[in-house]
């Protein structure tokens, strides 16, 4: 690399690296072109003069007339742990640019002088991209990042100003109340009490609680115990997903805002509610043309399929696409893309297969349905509900899917959202935010689908997404711990007027990699553990058994094991056998926590490539089945034993630790993510 640094600067060279080639060129200059699916690399180790006190930007000028779509960056601690960093957008660059990554705001590296400190930088890319850098360091900030800094400074105490006032909303001592809210065929009927002088208001869906005053008020002057039949109707605009609170005559709230609690007979379809005799499942479910699809042998009762919002619907005229109205506005519908979801979910239903639907907004800048604080890094984003415009959009396509999918021939019965939002970075990205401002836009993102299905269905559900970690935060900025977050969005949920919401968890073993759940070293069987796993499945429905989570004070929430597996290191078939052995020890367990509904297996075929060389599947990546596709099909029937002798067999030999697969894939410096898990190895 380039000499030419300031003084205060310590250069960086290129060193271990996957799915990139980099090819060092004349005056310093490196040319790194992407070739595989996550391209990243590691710095040699960082000179001794780094000092993590003073040199907060990595920082080179780079050549790329591709561009990439974003640069991540990324350090480990020396505990192992690894931090997140930050990123940059990479665009289009004809000439040479500056490009730099301020990491001063987060936890700073491992202590000055650690010999073996490196820096990890991945990319988000386009087939075909490459870039060339020069001038690689790590520095002080200059004028403009200084800058810069002191601007994210004041965007975070905005945010944290705005949760502070949630959370004062939300545990304030109101005078008034609304008791109920029923929606009618042509009336909202809003009951409840107040003292003199009240006015009832309509608060909009992309409207806080705590500051939404944007309708007039709907009704003045209500007082004592009141009932208020409202048109359902108004130009148009059906106010069913309305909230409803209580306001003095200076705008000072009186009660916290409420949904509607349930509709009048005849509002949503006659549906039956659905339940099924056994738990097992399939997650990742493929296109299913036709009825005798090959998954059927193996028994299912559950299946989730993943439903990508932004392609369904355009706000203006397309081939293919067909108008339809919402809220006296014509939106149209992406039929192609519509049927195909169609298809496989009546071939799911004719077979008694209950769907859960995940929900998931592509993180694109810019688009009308990605909110507006969303980082580059995140793979999906929290729907924009900041605005009326990106509501709208979003109210539309939960709409359409409310029409497609609760027929009685092509029906969805649970709406999972969105997906792993402790993991939010990742997953469900709406930039860095506190707890209570991130649940306050997701729950409404959760009561705009719940109200929205229960306009049709009266036993449609919405679930919380959640990985495997309970009290201990996943790795990297980010991340929430799971437990915390759950109690306050029970807290919140319930604020609003109760509603049948679910968890959708992931039990995945402690360590992805290592099926050998059985032997994981860091999980109890108490509130306090770190991670909830296959070894400690009655943790979340003990936990979730306490008063103050049951529906109206009486009905346990149900769970959805919605997503976790058991890897095959190899496909050995030893490596096999412990697959097997996974799916025993969870089913074993299973028949024992009445409040899990199903457990989808994650996944049906391999994916080495798009996983970090996991095979969590029961099919390779051709299409061969494992000896897990066998033993799940024979789970439930008479053929189980068979494979109960397996698992017996498998638990209790010893075996070496690390396991060799791990050592593998350190030699190639493996990076994934996974289920909202970030793994590294160097």
């Amino acid at each position: 690399m380039s000499s030419l640094f300031a003084a205060d600067s310590v250069p960086l060279r290129t060193g271990p690296h996957r799915d990139v080639t980099i090819t060092p060129l004349p005056e310093g200059v490196s040319e790194i072109s992407a070739s595989g699916p996550v391209p990243h690399f590691w710095t040699a180790p960082v000179d001794a003069a780094f000092d993590p006190d003073k040199h907060t930007v990595i920082s080179f000028e780079y050549f790329s007339p591709s561009g990439m779509e974003s640069v991540h960056l990324r350090y480990r601690q020396s505990d192992g742990s690894m931090t997140y960093a930050g990123e940059s957008a990479m665009p289009v660059a004809e000439t040479w640019q500056p490009f730099a990554i301020d990491f001063s705001d987060v936890k700073p590296p491992a202590p000055k002088g650690d010999p073996q400190f490196r820096f990890h930088l991945a990319f988000a890319y386009k087939p075909g991209s490459s870039l060339r850098i020069r001038n690689f360091a790590v520095r002080g900030p200059n004028a403009a990042e200084l800058a810069a800094k002191a601007g994210r400074e004041e965007v975070r105490r905005q945010r944290e100003a705005d949760a502070a006032a949630i959370l004062s909303h939300l545990r304030a001592g109101h005078p008034a109340r609304i008791d109920r809210v029923t929606v009618g065929a042509e009336t909202v009927r809003v009951a409840g009490h107040a003292a003199d002088g009240a006015s009832l208001r309509e608060i909009a869906i992309h409207e806080p609680a705590h500051r939404g005053a944007g309708l007039a008020p709907a009704k003045e002057g209500v007082a004592g115990n009141f009932s208020i039949d409202l048109p359902r109707f108004v130009e148009g605009r059906d106010r069913a997903l309305s909230r409803w609170r209580l306001d003095d005559v200076e705008g000072n709230t009186l009660s916290p805002a409420r949904w509607f609690d349930t509709t009048d007979p005849g509002v949503a379809a006659d549906l039956p509610k659905l339940s099924a005799p056994h738990q097992k499942g399939l997650g990742g479910i493929p296109p299913v043309p036709q009825p005798d699809h090959v998954l059927f042998e193996l028994g299912i009762r559950h299946a989730t399929i993943n439903l990508v919002l932004s392609p369904m619907i355009s706000e203006t005229p397309r081939p293919g696409f067909t108008p339809f109205m919402v809220d006296g506005r014509e939106w149209f519908a992406n039929d192609p893309f519509l049927k195909g979801l169609e298809t496989t979910v009546r071939h799911l239903n004719a077979k008694e297969v209950l769907v859960s639907g995940i929900l998931l907004v592509p993180n694109h800048a810019g688009k009308p349905m990605t909110h507006p604080e969303a980082e580059p890094r995140g793979i999906y984003s929290m729907p924009d509900l900041t605005d009326a415009e990106g509501s709208a959009h979003y109210r539309a396509v939960i709409h359409l899917l409310a029409e497609r999918f609760t027929r009685p021939d092509c029906r969805i019965i649970n709406w999972i959202l969105h997906n792993e939002i402790d993991q939010a970075g990742v997953w469900t990205n709406m930039g860095d935010q506190p707890l209570a401002r991130y649940l306050e836009s997701y729950l409404r993102s959760m009561r705009i689908v719940h109200q929205t299905m229960r306009l049709r269905d009266p036993h449609a559900r919405t679930f919380i997404s959640l990985t495997h970690h309970w009290t201990k935060p996943s790795i990297g900025s980010g991340a929430y711990t799971v437990r915390p977050l759950l109690d306050l969005f029970a807290e919140m949920a319930s604020a609003g007027g109760d509603f049948e919401w679910g968890v959708a968890y992931h039990p995945y073993p402690q360590d992805l990699r290592n099926p050998d759940t059985w032997n994981d070293k860091d999980v109890t069987d108490d509130f306090e553990t770190p991670y909830i796993t296959p070894k400690n499945l009655g943790v979340l429905p003990a936990y979730l058994a306490q008063p103050r989570f049951l529906y109206l004070g009486k009905t346990p929430r149900a769970i959805l094991f919605s997503e976790q597996g058991f890897n095959t290191p190899t496909l050995s078939g030893e490596d096999q056998r412990r697959q097997v052995a996974g799916l025993i020890y969870t089913f074993r367990k299973l028949p024992s926590l009445p409040t899990v509904e199903a457990w989808h297996l994650h996944r049906y075929q391999d994916m080495p490539d798009g996983e970090g060389g996991l095979r969590l599947g029961i099919l390779d990546e051709h299409g061969t089945r494992k000896l897990g596709w066998h033993a799940y099909a024979a789970i439930g029937t008479e053929r189980e034993g068979e494979f109960a002798k397996i698992a017996d067999e498998v638990m209790a030999a010893p075996r070496e630790s690390p396991d060799r697969v791990v050592k593998m894939l350190k030699e190639r410096g493996a990076s994934f993510v996974l289920g909202g898990i970030l793994s590294e190895i160097p």
